[in-house]
């Protein structure tokens, strides 16, 4: 059977072939004389009813069932379907000897001409006598009931046991046709059921309910009935002279029924032939009902069946307003289906016909020649409720042994291979029939054989779109799925396919783009179809090694077959990329253009799997994706491991080091770690190492990659490697890259010793690091050390003069700017002008952290003074007096280790006279026991008070007579006979200069004028004193206000000779020259 276009409307699609009737024939011994049929007493006969008639008499017929005796008897005629009608699964049919056979028949398949299994329900006998064929049987679902006319005789039934009805009808004889009014439909939810009658020369119209049957209008006419046909109240009826319609309606009101029938044209009559002398019947008349009120009749310019017809279409009131059909010959069988004629020949062709063209209105055709006589359509039929349906969607696994998608193409291409249905519970609804993505089609028209069985029904819906993607007309087709999706319910998952034919539909289209390289179509229909992503991976050779047995065998993923198929054209990526080439190439392009050509291509390809291995990961963690089951239960790991190797592959870094990283990933760790090792993405094989938990390793790939054994630019340094060491709060762990880092990065190393408890610390090996840090630097050498003293390190004590000269260096260089030093220096004299008694160590905490030298000053000093016993004095002292510990003010220092020396002298020298720390030095000689006192630092065991206060007081004299700043030894004089004025002798008046103003010994002299016997005598002097000072100062201050007005002073005014503030030092007003000065500047 073939179809004589792609485009074809209707299908043909077996429902039994060879289907063996005659095996239930009662008597199939017995020979059966047949009498003439109504057609021939009517002499409306075919010549192919005379060769049929031939046939059934001539003992030679042939038959595959027929068998002959040893005597050469024949044994009996083999029986013949008649008529058939089909409601769902049941089919029932009428044999031409005389029975009625009840079969259950599976579904027909649209992909397939081969028949369904058929199975015999029951059998029963209708004719009263043996050899009277079944003409017709009418199934009626809704009333339960099933009309048979076999040997003139109408019999009802009921339709679910083919029992006889017994109550309310009795059979009805001399019957010649059987019309059901077309009106009311034969559904299952039709009440009732008319049927039209010719008996007798009348007409009789019954009304059938499941629960009676009632003859409601019986009528007479002139001449017997050929062909019938009722829709309403029309009935077209062709008698042995005229095609005709009768109104219902009036032959029930007017009981003469004058002006009922409406003649249409004469039939055609017997004739004879003038070259043979014989008489010849025409063709049997045909009327049919092709709509509301509207009816069609044959009529031939010839008396055989090859002669042409015309079918013409009138309306009841026998108006033409549709086109005439032409057939090439005259029908045997005609059926309609809005707006289709079909009929059926005697060759066994069936035609189909379009009403609605006004001419050439043949549409489609189908041809038998291959068939055997047995097999060749010779008549149409009803069915009420049959489908044929489409396969296409049915998923199928192969059982086969092939790894992968290569492999199961090869074996296709070697022969057939089995295929198991696989049963999935699938969360899409199906479309029912009558949708435009339907599966379904209603089979409305069977057609008859000898010994088969056709279903004659339009191609479903869903085969239009198939047809459409496979001729490249993707737009077309998924406008049709877009206006299924419409009309259905949303969707559980937003902008998944609602149906599951529209995701069948959509998945096609994907396929077919991608095997047209239109990657971007491709892509949108991947994700509107949600097609399985492990079959898409199947498509690249080197994913399916690496996933290995991670991945199912493409032949084991449920698939539709149409669409396993387009996998199986495609082959893999590569074959899809030499098919891109060979469309996008230039035939005199060069061998670096194809290659640059096929990379891009192939980047493409990936990119557009990358992205929809992405979406796929989205949907299946959705909510409603998990409750679905959008795909099957182990996509999740093989998506995620193919995403890791993508992401590799495209330089996805972010999205790949978050993959890596998640929780909820499902990434099959060995695999992807196998993977990165290999394709030498060692940075990434440390992120599986440290998803998975594993330090150990995860310091180890990081080790050579810092050593440049295994180079990795992604890696983030140090910084990361020391983050991720902290995070570990290992303490052994941490000593263990400690150790590793310090030969490699000192400071690196130190940052991790900071976070190494003391116990830990207590465990390194302080030599060994010490001998790889002590030629990096003073500041790590110091960091370490001082580390090592705060875990209090056994071998601690061991490096003090490490530290100290480190320290000692360290602020050399800080202070080889002679900026810093100028500007500690001058910081801590104007802190020295407001307070004389602000030492310069104490200066130097005040900076805090401010100021880095100071800090290191700070702590270099405290160690120096706590911890004198622990390093080598005379070392330290040799480092601070060289020229750069000079140059860089290291005076305090110095003098710290001269105390310790026992130098006291030389510590006062450089306190007074080289630095100027006179708070330092008057706290060494005056106040030994302060415990902020250099004096505990001296060997010995205490110092003579008195007379280091005396040895002082020399010193600050000796300020103003050896170096020449009277100022300060005036100042420094005068605070220190006032604060120590019991401590020396009245005797050093003597050595105070004659030039210095009284007030300097002022509260000197009455303190020791106090301590005197006679109270009142001292007391006159002291007043005596006051009050000529007082005057002698009034006295001045008169003078020079007389001469040159009053003298204001702020807080602004500077000296003349030194430009500085006056400050709190000493000053004098120059009469003569009206200048300020300080003392010591005159």
């Amino acid at each position: 059977m073939s179809a004589n276009s792609p485009l074809d409307e209707y299908i043909v699609r077996a429902l039994a072939l060879g289907l063996g009737v005659d095996q239930i024939q009662a008597d199939a011994g017995k020979k059966i004389e047949r009498r003439q049929s109504l057609t021939q007493r009517l002499g409306l006969g075919t010549n192919e009813d005379k060769k049929e008639d031939s046939s059934n008499n001539d003992s030679d017929a042939s038959s595959p069932q027929q068998q002959r005796t040893s005597q050469g008897k024949r044994q009996g005629k083999a029986a013949k379907i008649e008529c058939v009608d089909v409601v769902g699964p049941d089919v029932f049919v009428g044999t031409s000897s005389g029975q009625l056979l009840h079969y259950s028949a599976g579904p027909v398949t649209v992909e397939t001409d081969a028949a369904p299994k058929i199975t015999l329900v029951r059998a029963v006998d209708v004719a009263a006598r043996a050899g009277k064929r079944v003409e017709q049987v009418i199934a009626l679902p809704a009333q339960n009931k099933l009309a048979v006319l076999c040997a003139s005789t109408l019999t009802l039934y009921q339709l679910s046991d083919l029992a006889p009805l017994s109550q309310g009808f009795q059979p009805v004889r001399g019957v010649s046709c059987v019309a059901l009014d077309e009106r009311i439909p034969r559904s299952a939810g039709a009440e009732a059921a008319g049927l039209c009658v010719a008996c007798l020369r009348t007409i009789q119209l019954y009304r059938l309910t499941a629960e009676d049957v009632r003859l409601e209008l019986e009528f007479p006419l002139s001449s017997s009935v050929a062909s019938l046909s009722h829709y309403g109240n029309f009935v077209c009826l062709a008698d042995s002279e005229t095609y005709k319609i009768i109104d219902v309606r009036k032959k029930r009101s007017d009981v003469d029924g004058d002006g009922a029938e409406l003649p249409l044209l004469p039939t055609q009559q017997p004739f004879t032939d003038a070259e043979t002398g014989r008489t010849v019947r025409p063709p049997r008349p045909r009327t049919l009902v092709v709509g509301p009120n509207e009816f069609m009749f044959l009529t031939t310019s010839g008396a055989d069946m090859e002669s042409d017809t015309l079918g013409v279409i009138v309306t009841a009131l026998g108006e033409a307003r549709r086109g005439t059909l032409q057939f090439s010959a005259y029908p045997k069988s005609v059926s309609y289906e809005d707006p289709f004629v079909v009929a059926v020949f005697a060759s066994g062709r069936i035609e189909v016909h379009d009403t609605r063209r006004p001419d050439a209105t043949l549409v489609q055709s189908f041809a038998f020649a291959d068939a055997s006589d047995h097999a060749r359509p010779k008549r149409l039929c009803g069915a009420v409720a049959a489908f044929v349906a489409s396969d296409s969607l049915v998923s199928e696994t192969i059982d086969t042994d092939a790894a992968d998608l290569a492999g199961l193409c090869e074996l296709l291409s070697q022969g057939e291979i089995k295929s198991d249905v696989v049963e999935q519970d699938d969360a899409l609804v199906s479309c029912g029939p009558g949708k435009p993505l339907s599966r379904q089609s209603p089979a409305r028209m069977v057609a008859v054989a000898s010994d088969s069985l056709y279903f004659v029904a339009r191609e479903p819906p869903i085969l239009r779109v198939i047809r459409l993607i496979a001729d490249q007309r993707i737009e077309e087709a998924m406008a049709i799925v877009e206006t299924a999706q419409q009309a259905e319910s949303p969707a559980r998952i937003p902008g998944a396919p609602k149906t599951a034919e529209a995701q069948y539909c959509i998945q096609l289209a994907a396929m077919t783009c991608l095997g047209s390289m239109l990657l971007d179509d491709a892509l949108q229909y991947f994700r509107r179809g949600l097609i399985d992503p492990r079959a898409l991976l199947h498509l690249f050779p080197d994913l399916v090694r690496y996933l290995g047995p991670l991945l199912v065998p493409f032949a084991r993923i449920p698939m539709p077959r149409r669409l396993r198929s387009i996998f199986c054209d495609i082959v893999d990526a590569d074959a899809l990329i030499a098919k891109g080439m060979r469309q996008l190439l230039a035939a005199d392009s060069s061998a670096e253009q194809a290659a640059s050509l096929a990379s891009a291509l192939m980047a493409n390809t990936l990119e557009v799997l990358e992205r929809y291995l992405r979406f796929c990961r989205s949907a299946m963690r959705s909510e409603a994706a998990l409750s679905d089951g959008l795909f099957a239960p182990d996509a999740l790991p093989v998506i995620d491991t193919a995403l890791a190797r993508l992401y590799a592959v495209n330089a996805r870094h972010d999205k790949l080091c978050a993959l890596i990283s998640d929780p909820a990933s499902a990434m099959v760790s060995d695999l992807a770690a196998a993977y990165f090792l290999d394709s030498r993405h060692y940075y990434y094989l440390s992120l599986v190492y440290k998803a998975q938990g594993d330090v150990r390793r995860v310091l180890d790939t990081w080790h050579s990659i810092i050593d440049g054994e295994w180079p990795d630019p992604r890696f983030g340094g140090l910084s990361e490697y020391l983050q991720y060491v902290q995070l570990t709060d290992s303490q052994s762990t941490m000593l263990i890259e400690f150790v590793w880092l310090v030969d490699r990065d000192v400071d690196a190393a130190l940052q991790l010793l900071t976070h190494l408890s003391d116990q830990t610390v207590e465990l390194i090996d302080a030599d060994q690091v010490f001998s790889s840090i002590e030629s990096h630097s003073d500041r790590s050498m110091r960091v370490f050390i001082e580390r090592l003293l705060s875990a209090k390190h056994p071998r601690a004590t061991h490096y003090m003069t490490y530290l100290v000269t480190a320290y000692v260096r360290q602020i050399c260089e800080y202070y080889s700017a002679e900026s810093r030093v100028e500007s500690l220096v001058q910081g801590y004299r104007r802190a020295q002008a407001d307070n004389l008694a602000l030492r310069f160590r104490s200066y130097l905490r005040t900076l805090g952290q401010s100021d880095e030298g100071a800090a290191l000053r700070t702590r270099l000093l405290s160690i120096l003074v706590e911890r004198q016993t622990q390093y080598d004095v005379q070392a330290v002292f040799e480092s601070l007096c060289t020229e750069t510990a000079s140059a860089a003010s290291m005076y305090i220092e110095r003098a710290v280790i001269l105390v310790i020396m026992g130098k006291i002298d030389d510590a006062l020298h450089v306190l007074v006279f080289e630095f100027g720390d006179y708070a330092e030095a008057e706290m060494l000689l005056a106040a030994p026991a302060n415990p902020l006192s250099l004096a505990r630092l001296c060997p010995q065991k205490a110092l003579d008070l008195p007379h280091s206060v005396s040895r002082l007081l020399d010193i600050y004299l000796d300020i103003g007579k050896s170096h020449g700043d009277d100022e300060m030894s005036a100042r420094l004089v005068t605070d220190l006979l006032r604060r120590f004025a019991d401590k020396l002798d009245p005797a050093v008046l003597a050595d105070i200069p004659d030039h210095w103003p009284v007030s300097i010994v002022e509260a000197f002299v009455c303190r020791h004028l106090q301590s005197l016997k006679a109270d009142e005598q001292s007391s006159n002097i002291i007043r005596s004193l006051s009050q000529a000072k007082s005057f002698a100062s009034k006295l001045g201050v008169m003078h020079a206000v007389c001469d040159k007005g009053p003298i204001m002073l702020d807080y602004s005014q500077t000296c003349s000779a030194c430009n500085k503030l006056l400050g709190s030092s000493m000053f004098v007003f120059i009469a003569d020259t009206s200048e300020i000065k300080h003392v010591s500047c005159l």
